[in-house]
């Protein structure tokens, strides 16, 4: 997906990296389309070592439209101090994850995945990844006296 010329400028993550990043998070987005348009919702969300994805919905919520569809989820990180920040992005399909008995369905309903939305979160879905990604832009023009974040522009 990515070629060298789209991260020039940004540091490529190792999956090691990524896999660290998306664990440690709660909040990211889920990117999906619904008759034909394009949505982005932040959700509440934990990842396996696997790097699959899990969220909860409510049963009347759009994020229901995701199961069996391939879907984006993105999860950032910024230091605006230093104005710097990285991202990591699970591509994948998504699909509910049920009751039944599915030793790897009971594994995933097990992860700490706590909305932070009001109301009952009953439906679990769970992202799985075709390809992980991410990077990271590190921290440019301050210390060389270029005044800006990005070389040659004054912030």
């Amino acid at each position: 997906m990515g070629t060298d010329l789209e991260l020039e400028g940004f540091e490529v993550l190792s999956s090691q990296e990524c896999g660290v990043l998306l664990t440690r998070g709660c909040v990211g987005r889920v990117g999906f389309v619904v008759g034909g348009h394009p949505q982005v919702l932040p959700v509440n969300y934990a990842a396996d070592d696997a790097g699959v994805v899990v969220f909860r919905t409510s049963a009347n919520s759009i994020l229901m439209a995701v199961a069996m569809q391939a879907v984006v989820f993105e999860v950032d990180g910024l230091d605006e101090a230093h104005r710097t920040g990285w991202s990591v992005c699970v591509h994948g399909s998504a699909r509910e994850i049920t009751e039944r008995d599915d030793p790897i369905a009971e594994r995933l309903r097990t992860l700490a995945v706590i909305p932070w939305a009001p109301g009952h979160r009953q439906r679990w879905f769970a992202i799985t990844p075709v390809e992980i990604t991410g990077r990271r832009l590190p921290v440019q023009g301050m210390a060389e006296g270029l005044g800006g974040w990005y070389p040659g522009i004054p912030s």
